[in-house]
């Protein structure tokens, strides 16, 4: 069961980040984090994310403005949208559902989420997957607003790709930022780490996805992915 902390418990002083991939569900998984220094920076998922709370806050920043998210309510967050979330100054407990992209009616989900905490005050992992199966749909694609901006090769320099756009690097960087709400590196990086999540979920070895995705080596790719995920790449690989 998934529910609010226990009378007396002392807060998780750091984030506690769990990962499972249900085997009869069409959700890529599901995610908990219980804790206090709750932050990431920004970074975006290649599916979408709703995230519901059942204890404490989480604050989330899209496109410079700030959502609060209260006991018993939702967010959803669109896939390849970028976001960050601040750390809370009392013990949050909350759950992640990463869902294919236009796959789930998510503003429904979480209705439903809602109304089976107020009922009994908590969510098992059977009453969580039943309820976001009630509202699968057939599953949609993104567009990517950026076109070929975002298609670029990730081993290119933004000078390159600039280059290949027929634009300046200064020209490119500011299109590219305009239509991802960052500057160009630090989007292939999370392009890199989410391919490495899609690669670890298979359960590839470490070592073989830094190489795949283009990480120096396996440390390389360990801190890049604690620091925007929240957890390392084997207790991620584990879920």
């Amino acid at each position: 069961m998934i529910g609010e902390s226990r009378p007396g418990t002392a807060p998780h002083r750091h984030e506690s980040w769990n990962y499972w991939r249900p085997s009869d569900s069409h959700i890529v998984e599901l995610g908990t984090v219980r804790g206090l220094d709750v932050a990431l920076p920004v970074h975006f998922h290649e599916e979408d994310q709703v995230t519901f709370v059942l204890s404490g806050r989480r604050r989330f920043v899209i496109d410079g403005q700030l959502f609060a998210v209260a006991p018993g309510q939702g967010m959803h967050i669109p896939a390849r949208t970028p976001h960050h979330s601040l750390s809370e100054p009392s013990e949050i407990v909350c759950i992640n559902l990463y869902t294919p992209a236009g796959a789930y009616a998510a503003r429904d989900l979480i209705s439903d989420l809602a109304r089976q905490w107020r009922r009994v005050g908590q969510i098992g992992w059977p009453e969580l997957t039943t309820i976001a199966e009630d509202h699968r749909c057939v599953a949609g694609n993104i567009p990517d607003p950026a076109g070929t901006l975002a298609g670029t090769d990730l081993r290119e320099t933004v000078e390159q790709a600039a280059q290949r756009a027929g634009m300046s690097r200064e020209g490119f960087s500011r299109r590219f930022r305009k239509h991802h709400g960052m500057p160009p590196h630090a989007f292939w990086l999370l392009e890199k780490l989410n391919d490495a999540r899609r690669l670890l979920r298979r359960g590839e070895p470490i070592a073989g996805v830094a190489a795949e995705t283009g990480f120096a080596d396996q440390s390389h790719l360990g801190r890049c992915f604690r620091r925007v995920f929240g957890v390392t790449p084997g207790r991620y690989r584990a879920g």
